[in-house]
């Protein structure tokens, strides 16, 4: 089975369970969905942000409900975002996709669309392809509406900081001003799930975040990026170059000022994506990385991984990470075999330098 067929399989059983048994339980909840069809149900709900953040809601308070869905392949119990379901893809990937969804839909209600396929695309879809890669948490549902209103070049520059923003005044602060840092105390750490925005709290909630299930050992974004949030911080490494296996997995484990130039140079989208997208550990994004830069060179890493990289094409390799089971329990050296296996057609870095 090719990765196209793969990947189509997994959304197709992920549609399955939103349509059928996740729509059942949520209808114990929400009577509004009893009365309606399977399908129409995810439909009403794909197309009511409001609606949809209650379903979020009704998630995560009730998530003991959902524990029959919430399993592996083998029927074991799942209790964190990022391994993977029995339909193939993690809680996280599940999360992402709904809120993508949701925003292409709302998107595509709200704004001008491509008249015919033929043509180049419409407002829509440009603001879509635009902030696709950084749709990744339910608490952004409610901002839907003001990234609908945003020119796509402005995403584009904002980037990840986009993550950061988890309140309607703080992202408007940062349309307004995309270069000025964001208060400390606003910062929205990938770690934490808000179930609804400040002004959607339901009434006598005290608005606090409800932890996201993550892999204990999983890289903290705060830990590893530097103090402007937009690239790696180096100096975050230096102990996991001390084990052996790690070394093992590096052609020159010992320069260090050049291991650090590479990781430098990491913009933080790139590093988040992988980071939240696999629930990497330290020495895995490190290796992973650094064997990336020495299979294709500096110039294409810098395309790939650095402060402007392609969100598409990072998704790819996530795609493919995943179909390899790639995760957080996975051993460094596995984790170069995949990153060689992925760029092994582009030959050793010095013959792409050149």
């Amino acid at each position: 089975m090719t990765a196209t067929s793969d990947t189509a399989m997994a959304v197709y059983r992920v549609n399955l369970a939103l349509q059928g048994p996740v729509v059942d339980v949520l209808g114990q909840f929400l009577p509004e969905l009893n009365v309606l069809p399977r399908a129409r149900a995810y439909d009403t709900i794909m197309d009511d942000l409001g609606l949809l953040t209650r379903c979020f809601d009704v998630f995560r308070r009730e998530t003991d409900r959902f524990r029959a869905i919430l399993v592996d392949e083998r029927k074991r119990p799942v209790t964190d975002d990022s391994t993977p379901l029995s339909c193939g893809r993690s809680l996280g990937d599940v999360i992402a996709m709904v809120v993508r969804t949701a925003a292409k839909r709302f998107f595509r209600r709200t704004l001008p669309s491509a008249p015919r396929p033929t043509e180049p695309l419409g407002r829509a879809d440009e603001v879509y392809d635009a902030i696709r890669a950084y749709l990744l948490y339910e608490w952004q549902v409610p901002l839907v509406p003001t990234y609908a209103g945003m020119e796509p070049s402005l995403i584009r520059r904002i980037g990840a900081k986009l993550l950061r923003a988890r309140e309607a005044s703080s992202l408007a602060r940062l349309i307004a001003d995309p270069d000025a840092p964001l208060p400390p105390d606003r910062i929205a750490r990938p770690d934490a799930i808000a179930v609804a925005g400040d002004n959607d709290a339901p009434r006598g909630s005290s608005g606090t975040l409800h932890p996201k299930r993550r892999h204990p050992m999983t890289a903290h974004p705060t830990e590893i990026l530097c103090e402007a949030q937009e690239r790696l911080r180096p100096e975050a490494f230096t102990p996991v170059f001390l084990d052996p296996e790690v070394r093992a997995t590096l052609p020159h484990p010992d320069n260090i000022r050049a291991i650090a130039d590479i990781l430098r140079n990491v913009g933080s989208g790139s590093a988040l994506a992988l980071v939240e997208g696999l629930g990497l550990r330290k020495d895995q994004l490190a290796v992973m990385l650094l064997v990336a830069h020495d299979c294709i060179g500096t110039i294409v890493f810098g395309r790939l991984f650095g402060p402007r990289a392609d969100p598409e094409l990072l998704d790819r390799i996530l795609v493919r990470a995943r179909l390899h089971g790639i995760g957080p329990d996975s051993g460094v050296i596995e984790c170069a075999i995949f990153m060689r296996s992925v760029f092994a057609r582009f030959g050793h870095r010095s013959r792409r330098d050149s």
